[in-house]
């Protein structure tokens, strides 16, 4: 069981929660298949401390100001709402995230004879998001693979679908950028391999 292994992993020194804001930072930049350079440099740091910068946050050693965040989550082409602290791991959390359901759009448990559920009320806005999600996760029926599960999480990722509001401009300029740091990073190693041989 995976919650079982979560539960083990928490108890190593430096284990990073999955639902922490690096974490999320990291886990998207792969499915995009940035470096840490490219999206550091995507979101306006320079080409030198690009990567570290963006290593700092993925460790969550430091959170990312609101126009950071802004910037990465348009580099990452998802919504800034898919950007947030949700450390689901901890029990506490989750229920007190329940409980903020509960206040804020109806949510309530329900007992069936085959177990709990939760429910919202009939009138509440979630309602359409669930039948979005629902139409989404049918799009991607369990059990996925490697390919499918990757342009699932993205899909959740890119909820309600922001990367359609990427221009076609932006992605462009995305790719040159990835391009411009690739060459540079060639010039760098250039020039160091010039400096070791001259010394």
């Amino acid at each position: 069981m995976d919650w079982i292994k979560q539960i083990i992993e928490c108890k190593k020194e430096n284990w990073v929660s999955p639902g922490s804001l690096g974490q999320k930072i990291k886990k998207i930049r792969m499915l995009r298949k940035y470096t840490q350079k490219e999206l550091g440099v995507m979101c306006g740091f320079s080409f030198s401390s690009a990567d570290v910068r963006i290593a700092q946050y993925e460790k969550n050693k430091k959170i990312p100001r609101e126009k950071i965040l802004k910037d990465m989550c348009n580099a990452l082409g998802v919504g800034e709402g898919a950007l947030i602290h949700a450390d689901m791991l901890s029990y506490q959390e989750m229920f007190y995230a329940l409980f903020d359901m509960e206040d804020f759009h109806g949510l309530r448990p329900v007992k069936k004879e085959d177990g709990y559920y939760l429910k919202f009320d009939s009138d509440s806005i979630i309602n359409d998001f669930l039948e979005k999600w629902y139409k989404m996760y049918q799009k991607y029926p369990s059990p996925r693979g490697d390919d499918d599960e990757e342009k699932y999480t993205l899909c959740r990722y890119e909820y309600p679908n922001q990367i359609t509001e990427v221009s076609q401009y932006e992605l462009l300029k995305r790719k040159a950028l990835q391009a411009e740091i690739k060459n540079l990073q060639v010039k760098i190693d250039t020039l160091e391999k010039k400096n070791k041989e001259g010394d």
